[in-house]
């Protein structure tokens, strides 16, 4: 009797446990699958998986940030006010100038000034004469190359700044001698200060003149030389504010002048040295 009752009893929890299995199981997978998807996912953000072998392995394009595209620049481009080579054909006066404006002042009437061989010529006459180029500005940078066939009974070579007419104007020449920088003002001329500088005969020499506010800076050197570090005239004088740039220039009747180039731009304060 009590192996019979034991025996039903047995049965009973097996039939009440199989029935308990079988209500659970669905939410008990379920949990465990979410788990193990979860854990498998975070494996894989922490490493990565490597590339077959064989293979290379492709590392996205990096785009430059905001700071990296900050120093990125262009190069500064000058702003020229006025410039010449003197590149054309043989002519009577100087004409349209390599930048496509035309020269003014006397280069353009006076028979003294031609185009020969590729530079501008200055020759058969007697006196001064003066060569303007560009718009009016007030800070200004000059360079002038060119020969003088021979100095002497006050022949001068001279760059002009701040030219508003034959009245007025900043001069910086070279006589053989010297380098000099003069002023006129409403007709009045003055040796604003002078150098000693030997200058040859035949031989092209450079004068870069400038003028910042009422600062004036003058140096002249052989063309084939080196352009020296510092300014050998340096002054200041407040009387002429604006004008355009150019050459004056005193010659005699066997005097010849060859211009190779010119050329003005903006001064800075950084040219001042």
């Amino acid at each position: 009797m009590n192996r019979r009752l034991l025996a039903i009893t047995l049965l009973i929890m097996l039939v009440i446990g199989g029935l308990v299995a079988g209500l659970f199981s669905g939410p008990i997978q379920k949990a465990l699958t979410t788990q193990m998807t979860t854990m498998n996912t975070a494996q894989g953000q922490a490493s990565p998986a490597l590339p077959a072998k064989g293979t290379q392995q492709v590392r996205p394009m990096q785009t430059p940030n905001a700071g990296n595209m900050q120093n990125i620049t262009s190069p500064a481009q000058t702003n020229v006010l006025a410039q010449d080579t003197f590149q054309r054909t043989n002519q009577l006066f100087w004409g349209q100038a390599s930048d496509g404006r035309k020269w003014q002042g006397d280069a353009n009437t006076s028979k003294v000034f031609s185009i020969v061989g590729s530079t501008g010529q200055i020759a058969n006459g007697q006196g001064t004469v003066n060569a303007v180029l560009g718009p009016v500005s007030d800070n200004a940078n000059a360079l002038l190359s060119g020969s003088v066939n021979q100095f002497g009974n006050g022949v001068n070579l001279g760059v002009l700044l701040r030219w508003t007419d034959g009245h007025n104007w900043y001069k910086a020449l070279i006589d053989g001698e010297h380098l000099s920088i003069l002023k006129r003002v409403n007709g009045q001329s003055t040796q604003v200060r002078t150098v000693p500088f030997q200058a040859q005969n035949g031989r092209v020499y450079t004068i870069r003149f400038q003028a910042i506010g009422a600062m004036l800076f003058a140096k002249a050197w052989r063309a084939d030389l080196p352009e020296p570090a510092r300014w050998m005239i340096t002054l200041s004088d407040p009387d002429l504010k604006n004008g355009q740039a150019g050459l004056r220039v005193v010659i005699q009747p066997t005097t010849v002048m060859s211009i190779t180039s010119f050329q003005a731009v903006p001064a800075t304060m950084g040219n001042d040295v």
